[in-house]
């Protein structure tokens, strides 16, 4: 199979977005203290949003991620 930039191995399409760079950082030190990765956090959340069937909340941490890297 022939990639191009906006398709992945599993052939799903990259979508950009714009996030702040400070709030992309912490999400992804919450990511890691999930044992998750941003990816997978926004397709939970987006599942949810939409309603889908079977979908959940992703989980928030317990510490919020500031108070976790002091």
């Amino acid at each position: 199979m022939t990639m191009t930039k906006t398709t992945t191995a599993n052939s799903t399409p990259t979508r950009p977005i714009r996030v702040p760079l400070d709030l992309w950082d912490e999400f992804g030190d919450v990511s890691k203290q999930l044992g998750s990765n941003r990816t997978a956090l926004i397709l939970e959340f987006m599942r949810w949003m939409a309603r889908r069937p079977g979908s959940k909340l992703p989980k928030r941490p317990d510490v919020p991620p500031a108070a976790s890297s002091a």
